[in-house]
């Protein structure tokens, strides 16, 4: 049975679970609404199908040799070493938590002296990245221990050689976004420690929290000369938020006694920390939130917007194609502000079960969320719902592509703005746009900061309607300044109200007009740029 499989049949087996407990949602849910999906608690003593699938998964990530027929001392020796590794409470027990982890991206540490098939895997990826030219031979040896540590150097991580589970959880990630550097030390303050490189913010820490990061707070507090009690503990109790709070007001921070991500880096990464004996700090300026969102149900399309220097959201940077409630079960018109609820996966117990990903929540009723899949398997969307991205079609939710659902749930969090509306002006291009990423997904909008009318224009190219990219971002923007594109707004897609923006262009200046970017057009709009900008500049002069 393999991994998809397996997953699939423990969250079949939720599935059935969260069906007979519909009667007892949260009250802040109605009876019938999607519902977050949960793990059951598994402990010593066990037995059943969710135990054998947990086991085959502990197995597969190496923690686990043999699969059993019950929960047993060598599964709680396990899924405690999964704990330690992620800095969870060691219980021995799998709770909703621990098996996030254990059907997640969960990472056995490796070292030098280790052999077997993860060491070999760990020295394909470590190859695929330039780092490795070793032979793959499932031992982890000299030279895989300093291509560890190089790549170790490159992303800022603690450099040690080891491949621990932070170090294969960045290295087996996504790495076209990464930003490769080394942080700066920044200037030193007089008994306080400054860390060379920055210590990075794992998870939330509040009352009742245990573990090593929760004595490392406190070990950091009693330096600062907040936490005086006379010993630190792994415990987060009463000591601990009371430090945490008088640490917070000194500081400009709010006194909530929570360390979220912006306590944690003023407390470590600030070289400006504010001690027990320093002037307060003041309240910095909040930071508005990053998004607001439109929905636009007659284009169905959905726009992002983030904030101009007036902080007003007028700065469009992302367009994706939607599914809006029908006709009969329309999405709600109205303006709403998001809670920061959120799940991995859902199902859908009124509509007959389904499953999609990535729920972000909107209302009681109406969230956004990806395609559905059968049966909880990322490998197994209903490509009908696919299909019907552009058009109405679902129960009031916001349905996207999953790519658009993954973003909106990583970057949208409480307090963004979403606007529902069907009144909007039909805008041929925009939805152009949002249908192209349907299978383009990784392109978005190009950011308006990327134009400088008065810069050199970029090398010629044909372009047509479909085309993508900067340089149909740069003949936009120009038509724009030359007074022809209008009523919508660049993106760097070649759409239907590009293609007639730029035929007016061409009807005006006597060239053929057939709406394509040939070497004569393109010509003819470098050089009325260029004029527009010497006479720009001739009048600054006289002036």
């Amino acid at each position: 049975m393999n991994r998809q499989i397996q997953i699939a049949a423990l969250l079949c087996a939720l599935l059935m679970l969260f069906c007979l407990s519909v009667a007892i949602a949260e009250e802040s849910e109605e009876a019938g609404d999607p519902i977050p999906v949960s793990f059951e608690t598994l402990k010593t003593g066990d037995t059943g199908e969710m135990v054998t699938n947990m086991q085959a998964r502990l197995k597969e990530t190496g923690y686990l040799e043999t699969v059993g027929d019950s929960y047993d001392q060598a599964t709680a020796d396990a899924v405690k070493a999964v704990q330690a590794n992620y800095g969870l409470e060691e219980t021995g027990i799998a709770d909703d938590e621990t098996l996030e982890v254990i059907f997640g991206n969960c990472y056995l540490p490796l070292k030098e002296g280790d052999t077997g098939e993860l060491v070999s895997t760990l020295q394909k990826k470590l190859k695929e990245n330039s780092l490795y030219s070793g032979e793959i031979n499932g031992v982890f040896d000299q030279t895989t221990r300093q291509a560890v540590s190089i790549f170790q150097q490159l992303y800022s991580i603690e450099v040690t050689g080891d491949a621990d589970v932070e170090t294969l959880g960045l290295l087996y990630s996504d790495l076209s976004e990464r930003e490769i550097f080394t942080a700066p030390t920044p200037t030193p303050k007089p008994s306080i420690t400054v860390y060379a490189e920055n210590v990075p913010y794992k998870k939330k820490l509040a009352y009742g929290s245990k573990g090593t990061d929760v004595q490392k707070v406190q070990e950091r507090l009693k330096e600062l000369g907040f936490f005086t009690y006379k010993k630190t503990t792994t415990g987060f109790y009463k000591n601990t938020l009371s430090a945490v709070k008088a640490f917070q007001k000194k500081n400009g921070l709010d006194e909530t006694g929570i360390v979220n991500e912006q306590t944690w880096n003023v407390l470590f990464n600030d070289p400006d920390v504010a001690t027990v004996d320093d002037a307060p700090r003041p309240s910095p300026e909040p930071t508005p939130v990053p998004y607001a969102m439109d929905v636009d149900v007659r284009n169905q399309v959905v726009k992002v917007y983030t904030y101009d220097e007036n902080k007003e959201y007028t700065v469009l940077t992302r367009v994706m194609i939607c599914s809006t409630g029908t006709t009969k079960y329309p999405s709600k018109p109205g303006t709403y502000v998001l809670s920061g609820r959120k799940a991995r996966w859902c199902t859908f117990p009124k509509w007959g079960g389904g499953t999609a990903q990535y729920w972000t929540k909107i209302d009681n009723e109406i969230a956004f969320h990806s395609i559905m899949y059968i049966n909880y398997n990322p490998d197994n969307p209903n490509m009908s719902t696919y299909n019907h991205l552009g058009s109405r079609a679902s129960h009031g939710c916001i349905r996207l592509h999953t790519t658009d659902a993954k973003w909106v749930y990583e970057n949208c969090g409480a307090g963004t703005v979403v606007t529902i509306h069907n009144d909007g002006n039909t805008d041929k291009e925009l939805a152009a746009f949002a249908k192209y990423r349907k299978s383009n997904a990784g392109n978005t909008v190009i950011p308006a900061s990327a134009y400088d009318f008065e810069a050199a224009p970029p090398a010629y190219q044909r372009l047509r309607s479909g085309s993508y990219g900067s340089a149909v971002f740069w003949m936009q923007k120009t038509l724009e300044k030359l007074g022809y594109f209008k009523d919508t707004t660049a993106t760097g897609y070649f759409g239907p109200m590009t293609q007639s923006a730029l035929k007016r262009f061409q009807k005006a200046n006597k060239l053929t007009a057939n709406g394509v970017m040939n070497e004569k057009t393109y010509a003819k709009i470098v050089e009325l740029q260029q004029q527009k900008q010497q006479t720009k500049t001739s009048a600054s002069a006289g002036t």
